[in-house]
This record gives structure tokens, sequence and C-alpha cells, in this order.
């Protein structure tokens, strides 16, 4: 047998630890026995876009969500959603399309636990977020002052109401300029990502690492400076963050658009100029240090780019078109690569489930007479944590989870990149 040094291993629910002489997959497993009915092991949560908002599912396996496990029996506007070690849900709704309500669902019965949050509060895209470690439920927003606020709920699955929203202390949004997108609490641990501005105005994402603690107010303390996603070696948004019963800390990053700091989830492609696309994005493996955080290791990132050119004589209006120069995985990468990671949907022991949302490009074949178009990509990827890999990539056909476009400077074809000579092609025949 292969010998490996001996470690301690923090058992992150009671603080203790125990020496092992194993791999991390054996380290993973003790963990698992000491404290297998304490650790959240979740459901799937997909979701389907609409012009008007979120339509979320629940499910116990990857699938395309039927309409009867339709999350928090609402009619609505879906904002957040997290699960608790009682399989309880959680759902932050707008429930008529302008109040917004927190439920309680088990599965069969809502329970409202804060009805019609006043126009006020600003939640974040993620706005819920369940710590297993101490069974507590946190709600994040930004408020009018655009302060970032906490709500901190013990034991949520007995609850009747929710705790007061309050500021948190010591975290800087430099007067409203920097605007909370995701964070993850464990304990007093606490990592917040946010959006910001730099010295040329350009938008750009960041993470803080610190300690929290009280019940409300709650104090902030920075352990270590912000870092952009410049600093963690990516570009693009950070989307997501989750810390795990082990401590271990996760965060995706996604780059969908034009430039590289982009999310937006549009494309625009010019005949004549030159063009650049990103869809790409990576998940992140953090531990947090005495001087704030490192990254350990990096998933699924496309660095480099290649080009996807016309074939044929590709005219429009008497201009040859560009070719396009594409960050994006290639057909071959596409199982060990991510399109855009959006959100963690589920979490369990051992494997973590993300959404993966994104584009690729065809360019126009005048020689089989074809226009080029955007194929768009809505799949589940599963990381296996104990080797930090890509086990399983589930491609949903039913399901959006986000309404990607492509805007054609002069062309006539919604999602189409138009040449002469080609053959017209109906949506239907994509």
């Amino acid at each position: 047998m292969e010998a490996y040094d001996t470690q301690d291993v923090l058992l992150a629910r009671k603080s203790e630890s125990v020496k092992v002489t194993a791999g991390d997959t054996a380290e993973c497993n003790v963990i698992l026995k000491l404290f297998a009915s304490s650790i959240l092991d979740s459901g799937y949560i997909l979701w389907k876009y609409g012009s008007t908002g979120y339509d979320y599912y629940r499910n116990s396996s990857i699938s395309e969500a039927p309409e009867y496990n339709k999350l928090c029996h609402f009619n609505g506007d879906l904002t957040g959603a997290a699960e608790d070690l009682h399989e309880n849900w959680y759902c932050l709704s707008k429930s008529d399309g302008s109040s917004v309500s927190l439920y309680r669902w088990n599965g069969d019965t809502d329970t409202v636990l804060k009805n019609d949050f006043d126009s006020g509060y600003s939640f974040l895209s993620d706005p819920l977020y369940y710590d297993d470690t101490t069974d507590t439920l946190w709600l994040a927003e930004c408020n009018s002052s655009s302060d970032f606020c906490l709500s901190k709920n013990a034991a949520p699955s007995s609850l009747t109401s929710i705790a007061t929203i309050n500021k948190v202390n010591g975290f800087d949004t430099n007067g409203g300029l920097r605007t909370c997108v995701a964070f993850a609490i464990k304990g007093t641990d606490i990592y917040i990502a946010y959006e910001d501005m730099d010295a040329d105005g350009n938008l750009v994402y960041c993470l803080q690492y610190g300690k929290i603690s009280g019940d409300g107010p709650f104090e902030f303390e920075p352990i270590g400076s912000p870092k952009k996603t410049s600093n963690l070696g990516v570009s693009g948004a950070i989307t997501d963050i989750a810390i795990l019963y082990d401590g271990t800390v996760y965060v995706l990053v996604s780059n969908v658009g034009n430039t590289a700091g982009d999310f937006e989830d549009s494309f625009k492609y010019e005949y004549d100029q030159s063009n650049t696309m990103y869809s790409r994005g990576a998940l992140l493996k953090i531990q947090s240090t005495d001087s704030g955080f490192e990254v350990v290791d990096t998933l699924g990132w496309t660095d480099s780019s290649r080009p996807i050119a016309p074939v044929g004589d590709a005219i429009y209006n008497g201009k040859a078109l560009s070719s396009l120069t594409a960050y994006i995985p290639s057909l071959s990468e596409n199982s060990n690569k991510f399109y855009g990671p959006r959100r963690f949907v589920a979490i369990k022991p051992k494997e973590i489930a993300i959404a993966d949302c994104g584009a690729n490009f065809v360019m126009p074949n005048v020689t089989n007479q074809t226009y080029g178009k955007m194929f768009a990509h809505n799949r589940v990827v599963t990381v296996n944590l104990s080797n930090f890999a890509i086990s399983n990539v589930t491609k949903l056909e039913n399901i959006n989870f986000s309404g990607l476009t492509l805007n054609v400077v002069g062309g006539s074809f919604s999602k189409y990149i138009e040449a002469n000579k080609c053959q017209y092609q109906t949506a239907d025949e994509i």
C-alpha cells in the first residue's frame, strides 16, 4: 500500500481532530463515518429561465424537472433557495410579482416566515445560505443605504418568523459602489463576493475573507485584502460560494460575453471587425490562511483561444466575414471544461453539482449552404471532491439556466451569423 503522511483532519462540527494515515479519499470517509447524520446531503435544485424570472424545481436526481416538483408551491419569481439538514427548503420569492416573502417548504406544506418585505430591501442574487455546522439559515441583502445586511436564524426548521435583518459593521461598501453578489458562512468564517470598480472605471468582481460575530448588528473583521478574479488566476464574475463540512471553500467563476470581464449572457458579432467571445468558467478550491486565503486548485478553466472561421466565400453586403476568436471549450474538451457555471445545485458529502450555462458558435459554411449560429449549453456538471475532477455531465434539453442572446450587427436573423449564398434555415431545422 502506498504510504501517506500522517496529518490532522479538522472536524468542523465539533472542532475535534483525529490522526489518519491515508489519502484524501480515506480522510473524507473517516469524517463521513463520524458525522454521517450531520453532513448536508441536499437534493438537486434546477431552474427554468423565463422572460419574467425563474421557475425552480427540486428533484432527488438530475432530470428534466416536472411541474409537480415545483419548489415552494407559489406563483412568481423565486430569488433564492436553500436546504437544511432536515430536508426543509427555504425560498425567497415574489409571490405576486412585487411583494417578496420568505417560505419554508417541507415538500408538502409552505410556512410563511416573513411576509411582504418592503421595497427598501435589495436582496443578493443568491440571498440564502445554510450553515450545516451550526444549523443556521442566513439571509443577505443590501438596504437603501447600500449597507450589507444579514439575518441570522438558528434552528430554522422550527422557526415561525425570522430574525431582524441587521447591518454588518466593518464591511465597506465604498458608498454603495460595492454590490454584494454572493456569500457563504461556516461558524465564524465568512466569504463575501462583490462587484467593484477599478481605477479605470471597469466592473470587477472581488472576494473577501473574514470573521463575523454577533447576532445583529454584526461585526465583520476582514482577514487579508480582497482579491479580484484576476488575482485568482481567472476572469469574469463570481457567481456562487460554498463552504463544505471540512471547511474547504469552493467558488464558481463565470465569464460569458465579449470581454474577459463579462458576465452578460449576451454576445455581439460584427461582420467586418475583429470578434472575441468568451464562454468559460472555473471551480476554484480555496483555503484560508493567516493572512487571508489562497487558491489551491482550479478546475475546468479555458485559458487559451481558438479560431472559428467561416468556410467558403463568406460575404455579407460585399464584405468578407471576420473570423471569431473563441475562449470557449472545444467539443473534445466539453466533458472536462466549463461553459459558464452559475451556482451549486446540489451539495453532497463526496460531490457537488453545478449548473453550467454557456454557448459555442458555428460560422457560415457557404460550401454546404448553411448559416452560422449559436448553440446554447444547459448542463449539470458533477465534480468528485475526492480527486477534484469532473465525473459526470448531464445535458438538459427543456431547462434553460439563462437567456443567452446573440446580436449579429447588420444581420436580420436572431441567433444567426449570416452570409450571402447561404440557404435559409428555419428555427425548426436547427
